[in-house]
């Protein structure tokens, strides 16, 4: 018989972070944005837990070299070969470019081949240590899933084991056998049709704090993945004790996102010499891995049992991805000074969530410039 849960699941837009007195923390300047992680198989990473979402546009060189440079975490979508991965690899150890948090997705539709692609990585590039896997699946919750995890740790057993994506803590434990981190969120994704096509998802706060109750019972880590709008609600995903964040839509406009800058001229309202006036707006296009421009581009079309769970978008341009990390890192430090977190660690020690009704004043959103 159907279940139906009656309590309320929440979203990033349905909490804020009450401001409180702190102690021994006077300006932001003063924060430590750096975190430790020790992971359940034995390895040890330090970095701010920011990734770039594992997509074709922004899950590339150019971003997640600039993710690394501000000691932040990357991931490289799964279509590179391993020549292309080896080359960037070799690029950044000319430049001396740490890359401890540099992470290689995997996808399921051959593992054997996958396993094949990080073996000559290892062999003809020498990725031996550290090395760090992101296995990619749209829904982790399906035998194949599980048994490509198992056979990737027994190859890697000193990897750094990312896997998903779920939406609800019961198979945290079982994915934790094999892997480290777990990407939670399904459908929550500015490029992801899947709640519309499927009607499945959770909100991310509560499967944020359901997923990492249990992750961390067992020393497990999370990653929250999607959902991400403004630099805030990165914020609100550490308070609530996600160790990592994930986030697409807010780099694919940038410089170094992939693909052209694209130009388009509107007719506004303004008349001079009895014209309309045009005004010209530039854009980047974004798309989901699950949409049919993905899948004529990777896969050479849609297959005949798929729907398309994603969606192409015109993203405004933003220009260099620098000023965008650059909030990321102003934005948790002035966050954790609100709450007096001396660390980036200790947001969620130090947060009181509330729940609201409305977070922004939105009344003249309209006329910003």
């Amino acid at each position: 018989m159907t279940q139906v849960l009656h309590e309320t699941y929440l979203d990033y837009s349905d909490i804020l972070i009450r401001p409180k007195m702190g102690i021994n923390l006077n300006s932001r300047k003063d924060v430590n944005l750096q975190r430790v992680f020790k992971f359940k198989h034995g390895q040890t990473r330090t970095g701010l837990g920011i990734f770039n979402a594992n997509m074709a546009t922004v899950g590339n060189f150019a971003i997640s070299k600039q993710l690394l440079i501000k000691g932040m975490f990357a991931t490289l979508h799964k279509h590179y070969t391993a020549d292309e991965i080896g080359q960037f690899i070799n690029s950044c150890r000319q430049e001396n470019l740490q890359l401890d948090n540099l992470f290689i997705t995997i996808g399921l539709k051959n593992i054997d081949n996958e396993i094949q692609k990080l073996k000559d990585l290892e062999s003809k590039y020498q990725w031996v240590a550290p090395r760090n896997i992101c296995i990619d699946a749209p829904n982790f919750y399906i035998q194949k899933a599980l048994d490509a995890l198992a056979c990737v740790r027994k190859e890697f057993p000193d990897s750094v084991i990312m896997v998903g994506n779920i939406a609800s803590g019961d198979i945290c434990l079982k994915l934790l056998d094999y892997a480290d981190i777990i990407k939670c969120g399904i459908g929550s994704g500015s490029a992801c049709l899947t709640r519309k096509q499927t009607g499945c998802g959770v909100p991310m706060v509560s499967l944020i704090l359901e997923c990492a109750d249990i992750a961390h019972s067992v020393n497990g880590h999370i990653c929250a993945d999607g959902g991400i709008v403004d630099v805030g609600d990165i914020c609100k995903a550490l308070c609530l004790n996600s160790d990592f964040v994930m986030a697409g839509g807010i780099f694919a406009g940038t410089d170094e996102a992939e693909g052209d800058i694209i130009e388009k001229h509107y007719e506004t309202s303004e008349i001079q010499d009895g014209k309309h006036v045009i005004q010209t707006k530039h854009y980047k296009i974004y798309y989901g891995m699950s949409s049919e421009y993905a899948n004529n581009k990777f896969a050479g079309g849609m297959d005949n049992y798929k729907t398309s769970e994603g969606r192409e978008l015109l993203i405004p341009y933003t220009g260099p991805l620098d000023k965008i990390l650059q909030d990321i890192r102003g934005g948790i430090a002035s966050c954790c000074t609100y709450i007096g977190a001396v660390s980036v660690k200790h947001l969620s020690k130090c947060a009181t969530i509330i729940q609201v009704h409305n977070q922004l004043n939105k009344v003249f959103e309209k006329y910003s410039v």
